[in-house]
C-alpha cells in the first residue's frame, strides 16, 4: 500500500472524475454555507503535489481556486474562508505549487499529526474534510469521531476508500493466500505490500473486527469476492453512520459486473448537502462520459454506477412504495428525494426524480403544492422545496 511512484506523472480518468466532483460541488457548497456567517475550513487530508506532471490541477488547486474567489469577491469579503493541506511526502512541490494563494495552509506530515490542530479550530467553524488517500493503512476511524464528536457548526466528509485494496490486504494479513485475485490483475499496478501495517490497524482502519468474519466466509467458499466487498462496505458505511445522519456511497467499477475499484463515499447531516452531492456526483460523471463521446476516445474507463442495472431496482415502483409506507401514504418531496438518494446513489438526477413524479402525477399521483398559488396568483407548478413545501400523496 502507499506506493505513489508516477502517480502524479499524469492525471488519469479516476482522478479527472473525483477532482470534477470537488470542483463542482464546492461552487453551490461556499455559496450556500458561507450565509450562516460563519468560517468554512476545507482540509485536504492527503493533498499531494496539488498538480499533475503534466499540468493538470490537483486537489490543493482546486480548492484553493475556490478560496480565491471568495477572497476576491468584493460581496464577500466579510466571509471567512481558510484552507489546510497535509502532506508528508510532497509537501516541496505542494508549497510551490500553492504559492499565491492566500489562506492556503500548507502542513508537512501525516493526516494523524494534525488531528490536535483540526480539533483546535473554533467549534463554531464550518469544516469540510476531503480524504484521498493512495492506500488505506492511515485512516484510523477514530480520527474522523474525534473531528466529529468536537461538535463543530457543520461537518462534510469526502472521502475514496480503496475497498477492494482493503480485502486484498486483509487477506494477505490474515495469511488466506490461496484467495484468488486473478479477476483483479488490471488493479496490480496500484496494490503494494506494506510489510509495516498490521491487523491491528486493520480493525482501526474498519472500526471493528467484522472484516475478518468476512474474509473467513470468503475463504469458506459461503461468499464471493464481490459479495465480501459489498459486505464490508454496508458495515463500514454503518460506522459512518455513527457520525453523520446521511451518507452514500458510490461504487466505482471498470463494468457493471466487476468488483468495484473504489468506493467514493460522502458523509453530512444536512439533507440539502446530501442532495447537493448526489447531483453534483451525477453531472460530473454525465459530463466526462460526454467530453470522452465528443473526442471519441477513452480519458475515464469506468461504468457509471446505474443501480437499476446491477441491484435491479425499479424507480416507479419504488417511489410509490415509499409513498405508500409513509404516514397518511403522504411524504414531503424533499424527503422523498433523500430516501430515494439512499437506494439509488447518484444513478438519477434530483431533475430525474422530479420527471418521474411528473409523469405519475399524469397517472393519478397527487402533488400538493403549499401555498397553491405563486406571488403573482397563478397555480404553483414549480417543483422546488425551498420555495413551496410540496407533498407527494397515492391513494
Amino acid at each position: 500500500m502507499g506506493k505513489t511512484r508516477d502517480f502524479f506523472s499524469k492525471k488519469k480518468g479516476w482522478s479527472v472524475l473525483k477532482d470534477e466532483i470537488i470542483g463542482c460541488y464546492l461552487t453551490p457548497y461556499i455559496n450556500k454555507i458561507l450565509y450562516t456567517n460563519r468560517p468554512l475550513v476545507i482540509i485536504d487530508c492527503f493533498a499531494g503535489k496539488g498538480k499533475f506532471d503534466d499540468g493538470n490541477d490537483g486537489s490543493p488547486i482546486i480548492i484553493g481556486k475556490h478560496i480565491k474567489s471568495v477572497i476576491d469577491d468584493v460581496n464577500r469579503k466579510n466571509k471567512v474562508i481558510y484552507g489546510i493541506f497535509i502532506e508528508k511526502k510532497y509537501t516541496e512541490d505542494l508549497q510551490r505549487n500553492l504559492d499565491g494563494y492566500r489562506y492556503c495552509e500548507v502542513l508537512k506530515g501525516k493526516f494523524d499529526d494534525y488531528i490536535n490542530k483540526i480539533l483546535n479550530i473554533d467549534m463554531d467553524t464550518n469544516i469540510f474534510v476531503y480524504v484521498d488517500p493512495y492506500g488505506i493503512k492511515n485512516l484510523n476511524f477514530k480520527n474522523f469521531q474525534r473531528i466529529k464528536n468536537k461538535n463543530f457548526f457543520s461537518l462534510e466528509l469526502l472521502m475514496n476508500l480503496n475497498s477492494f485494496g482493503f480485502l486484498r490486504e486483509g487477506c494477505r494479513l490474515l495469511r488466506y493466500e490461496d484467495i484468488q485475485f486473478a479477476e483483479q490483475n488490471d488493479f496490480d499496478d496500484e496494490y503494494e505490500i506494506d510489510e509495516t501495517n498490521s491487523i491491528e490497524n486493520m480493525n482501526m482502519i474498519a472500526d471493528g473486527d467484522y472484516w475478518q468474519e468476512i474474509l473467513l466466509d470468503k475463504i469458506n467458499e459461503k461468499i464471493d469476492m464481490l459479495q465480501a466487498e459489498e459486505k464490508f462496505i454496508n458495515s463500514y458505511i454503518q460506522q459512518l453512520k455513527k457520525l453523520f445522519k446521511y451518507v452514500v456511497n458510490i461504487p466505482i467499477k471498470l463494468k457493471t459486473k466487476n468488483i468495484p475499484k473504489y468506493r467514493l463515499i460522502f458523509g453530512t447531516n444536512h439533507e440539502d448537502g446530501l442532495i447537493l452531492m448526489s447531483d453534483e456526483m451525477n453531472k460530473a460523471w454525465k459530463k466526462i462520459l460526454q467530453l470522452d463521446r465528443k473526442k471519441q476516445e477513452v480519458l475515464f474507463e469506468y461504468d457509471f454506477p446505474d443501480l437499476t442495472l446491477y441491484n435491479g431496482f425499479n424507480l416507479e415502483e419504488d417511489i410509490l412504495d415509499i409513498i405508500k409506507k409513509s404516514t397518511d401514504k403522504s411524504i414531503l418531496l424533499k424527503e422523498l428525494i433523500v430516501q430515494l438518494i439512499g437506494k439509488y446513489g447518484i444513478t438519477f438526477s434530483q431533475r430525474d426524480f422530479k420527471n418521474k413524479l411528473k409523469e405519475l402525477n399524469e397517472k393519478g399521483l397527487e402533488i400538493i403544492w403549499e401555498p397553491a398559488l405563486t406571488e403573482t396568483g397563478k397555480k404553483a407548478t414549480s417543483m422546488d422545496y425551498r420555495k413551496y413545501k410540496i407533498i407527494v400523496r397515492s391513494e
